[in-house]
């Protein structure tokens, strides 16, 4: 027997003896308040064996109802095995207590009834208290056993709960990591391609202030692991990608900046902007003759949501800007939604004056300014 199982019947030992004293004592001041009192040890005979007993009898009783409990599919089976149980308790404390009260532990003159005609007339007056007392300690039983199952399988259900949460955040991990992985290769080969045609054309100043731009950014990239980062960390990284892209096209690339600083400290899933901005160099600006321009804003709208746009004065969508329907489109599309479910906004359109708009709705999360340390960086044309 383990020690749970120990407590268990010890503390049943100590709430009968205490029951069984309550009564006799109940007993004494009883008949003692009526002018026939009965003297307190005989009180005390009379009423604890019947508890001691009942105690002894809880064994068999809860032997029955593991065997035959009362739930759905078995109560015709269970229920007349219960009945016999019941009628045999009845008889069993009764006889047993009835002998042990006034034929064992009395201590007064002979008795005034023979064992028979006292069971006869106990049986008689407490039968049915007997049946009923059966039945409530096997309802009892049963509620007590219900509960432990309701609470194990609620426990089951919460730890089957955390590991399916455990196992969700894990795949959408996974998920950003493998979109992130795709942007890292796309922005290389196009850097890459850039790179060679500088060299066919022997601007060998160019190839290495560009090799050397590309080895910052991508030693940025490989260090910084995290799915999110202040909007102020993302547009430094932007920066390094576009000193690579205004040293490939020069003077035909014009970036400017309208950053409101309150959103500086913004929460943004890392690389969102540069494959935006990518996407309007190698869509817009590089399919468009003569000089082209960037336009990166971002601000707060409502003091809920935080707006991106990325705005190029190429042809637009559906015009050669490859319909976003690119890689850097669609992976950008999908990290938004792993990250933000339907709350979030993808905005692809044309400007009236001409070229690309592609707008970012995020729900507005601000970052430790600990944790986002750096330059200021306000309002700003570059």
């Amino acid at each position: 027997m383990t020690w749970t199982r120990w407590k268990f019947w010890l503390a049943l030992l100590v709430a009968a003896t205490l029951v069984g004293l309550l009564e006799a004592a109940q007993v004494y001041t009883g008949s003692s308040a009526m002018g026939r009192p009965v003297p307190l040890d005989r009180a005390i005979s009379s009423t604890m064996p019947s508890w001691f007993v009942l105690l002894a009898l809880l064994p068999g009783i809860f032997y029955l109802c593991r065997r035959f409990p009362l739930e759905a599919g078995s109560l015709g089976r269970s229920l007349p095995v219960h009945f016999l149980g019941g009628v045999t308790f009845a008889v069993a404390h009764v006889t047993i207590s009835s002998w042990l009260s006034d034929f064992v532990f009395y201590t007064g003159a002979e008795p005034m009834w023979t064992f028979t005609m006292n069971l006869s007339r106990l049986l008689t007056v407490y039968f049915v208290v007997e049946l009923v007392t059966y039945f409530g300690i096997v309802g009892a039983y049963h509620a007590i056993q219900y509960g432990r199952t309701a609470a194990a399988r609620e426990r089951e259900a919460t730890q089957l709960a955390l590991k399916a949460t455990r196992l969700e955040a894990s795949l959408s991990r996974a998920n950003l990591d493998a979109l992130r992985m795709q942007l890292n290769p796309h922005f290389l080969f196009n850097t890459l391609n850039a790179i060679s045609v500088m060299a066919m054309k022997g601007e060998r100043q160019g190839v290495v202030r560009m090799l050397t731009l590309l080895s910052d950014l991508l030693r940025a990239s490989l260090e910084n692991r995290q799915q999110v980062v202040s909007l102020r960390q993302e547009l430094e990284f932007l920066d390094r990608y576009l000193e690579i892209e205004q040293v490939r096209f020069r003077d035909r690339l014009t970036v400017e900046q309208d950053v409101d600083p309150d959103a500086l400290n913004a929460e943004v899933p890392t690389l969102l902007l540069q494959p935006l901005v990518e996407n309007a160099i190698v869509h817009g600006i590089s399919r468009t003759p003569g000089p082209g321009s960037i336009r990166i804003e971002a601000g707060i709208i409502g003091g809920e949501t935080l707006e991106l746009r990325v705005l190029d004065s190429g042809s637009g969508f559906g015009q050669g800007a490859g319909g976003g329907t690119g890689l850097g489109i669609a992976n950008t599309r999908a990290r938004l939604e792993q990250l933000y479910g339907a709350d979030h906004e993808l905005i692809l359109g044309s400007r009236p004056g001409g070229g690309a708009s592609v707008t970012v709705h995020i729900p507005l999360r601000l970052l430790s300014s600990a944790l986002v340390a750096g330059p200021d960086r306000g309002r700003a044309t570059a």
